[in-house]
Formats: structure tokens, sequence, C-alpha cells
């Protein structure tokens, strides 16, 4: 769910200002070529970067809802096909509206992120898990005046610098969080997912993780597959051999189970429990608290093969 503004700033290579330009007007989208600056527009812009190496910054006004996910949609889209790609030196950087974030909010979206960033690093390539341009977050949470701040300002005073991979800087300047860890891309999936993932990230950053209600009595066959569950990883064949089910009769399986209140992921080759996901005791938290289960999927498919990549 998109219940946040958001805007993306997307650092591209391999096309040239005019080739951008064009592609862009060719599927409706207003734009323009302009120098460096911060500035909110109400359109589209090209910018230079120093940063990138070959390249520039096309930077999105102000996004919102599906309209707004189906407007980056396209605008990726037209840059992939025109030819264009990231290197290295390119980022994606995300700005959610924070219109409404108390100092408590704000402190949680950091602390979390702090806190999983090994486990949100696993499913970003090597170049994004130690960049000066999107530093860790540990030394400030660490700082003794991170849990006893009682404003916003004084909170993001504790941010030596805009450069982290979750920036407050950008609140005093756009009433933003802004979001500095993911890779360059023009990839329209993996922009989408992660704009996706840090609207519900943040939307669970508001509501503290609390004790969910006990899972219904799952009985019969679906009890059967939750034992086979519960002993490791269950492929879609070991489920059609054992119980002798088509295949879309054992994905509607795990869908029952799912509805249930049981955290069930595909990892890309199996099904996988996550025992106390989405059953968690009071105080407890995880990282995918309150993200969708196609988001869970994607970022533990990607983790998984960064992870055989590298």
């Amino acid at each position: 769910m998109i219940d946040r503004k958001f805007g993306v700033e997307m650092e591209i290579v391999g096309i040239s200002r005019e080739q951008a330009l064009s592609a862009m007007r060719a599927v409706g989208v207003e734009v323009q070529s302009e120098q460096y600056n911060h500035q909110t527009r109400s359109h589209w812009k090209l910018v230079s970067d120093a940063s990138v190496h070959g390249g520039f910054e096309v930077v999105s006004p102000v996004l919102d809802g599906e309209a707004g996910l189906e407007e980056l949609r396209r605008v990726a889209t037209a840059l992939d096909d025109m030819g264009a790609t990231a290197n290295r030196t390119c980022g994606l950087h995300v700005h959610i509206d924070a219109h409404g974030l108390s100092v408590e909010a704000l402190r949680t979206i950091v602390s979390r992120y702090a806190a999983h960033e090994q486990e949100i690093d696993a499913f970003m390539p090597p170049s994004r898990r130690d960049n000066s341009y999107c530093d860790t977050l540990r030394p400030m949470v660490a700082d003794a005046r991170f849990a006893s701040v009682t404003t916003i300002e004084e909170l993001i005073v504790l941010q030596p610098g805009r450069y982290h991979k979750v920036n407050l800087w950008a609140y005093r300047t756009h009433g933003t969080v802004e979001f500095r860890q993911h890779s360059g891309t023009v990839n329209a999936a993996k922009i989408v997912t992660w704009i996706c993932f840090l609207q519900d990230f943040v939307r669970a950053c508001c509501v503290p993780p609390r004790a969910a209600a006990a899972p219904a009595a799952v009985r019969g066959t679906l009890a059967a597959l939750l034992d086979m569950l519960r002993a490791g990883d269950v492929t879609l064949e070991a489920m059609t051999a054992r119980f002798g089910w088509q295949p879309h009769s054992a994905r509607a399986a795990v869908t029952r189970l799912r509805r249930q209140g049981l955290t069930v992921t595909w990892t890309g080759t199996a099904y996988h429990l996550e025992e106390g996901a989405s059953q968690s005791v009071a105080g407890q938290d995880n990282l995918w608290r309150g993200v969708s289960p196609q988001v869970c999927d994607f970022y533990r498919c990607r983790a998984a093969v960064l992870a055989v990549r590298n």
C-alpha cells in the first residue's frame, strides 16, 4: 500500500541527456534538463551529479499512490528501452514523505534500519554495503544521546552528514526521509519493489511490535504440510509427491497457511516457514514485520542469488 508521497533520484549512465529527454517525452512525461539544484519541481528534471562517473541524475517530482508508481514505471521503462544503464557509481535514492512523523517514529526508522543492516546488505550488491555515499547508521544509534533526544532537530544533529543509508538531513530541506542504499537501476520492477518495501517499513516503524493473535488450529493435510515446513524448506516437487497435488493445489495450500497467520515465503527454490515472524511475542521485531509477502519473497530470492554470485 502506497500511503505516503514519495520521490526518486535515479543515477544513470549509457545515454545522453538529449536521449533521456526524448525517451521520457515520447511516453508523455514532462521533463527538463537543468543545472544542478535541490529544488523540488512539478516536473521531472535531469541534473548533473559529481558522484556519477559518465552520467547524470533523473529526479522525479513528488509522486503519489499507484498513479505515482505507474508514472515511475513508465519513466524507468522508457530509459531502459533507450539504452540507459547504471554502473557501480550509481545509486537509487528514494524520499518518503515524513509529514506527521514524530521524533519517536524517525528514531525507530533509523534504529530498525541499523538493527537489520546486515540483512538488508544481503540483498544489496557489494558496492552498496560499504559505501561512503550511503554509510552505516550504527555509530549514530550507538551515540549515548540517540535514545534521549526529544526533538526532530536534535535527532538530525546526531547524523554527521547526509551520506548515510537513511538520511535525516532531507527532513530539513524536503520534509522527507531519504533512503540512499539501493544500487542504481532502470529496472522498473526493482525500483517499484524497493519503494513498496520502504512504504511498508516506515508504516511498521510507526506501530510498535505487539503480540499477534495465535493462528487458528491447523488440521488434516495442512497440519502435515506445516510439519514438513517446520522440518526444513520444502520444494514444490516435494509437496506434490507427498500429497499427490497438482502444482496449483500445492500453491493454494501454502496460501491457506498464510491466511492462518503463518509466514511462508518463497526462496526461489523452495517454501520457507519463518517461525515466529508473523506470530512474534510482544517486544520482538524482525525486518519483515508489516512487509507484504510478495516483497519478502522478492528480496529473499535476491539475497539467495547474490550470496551465490558473490
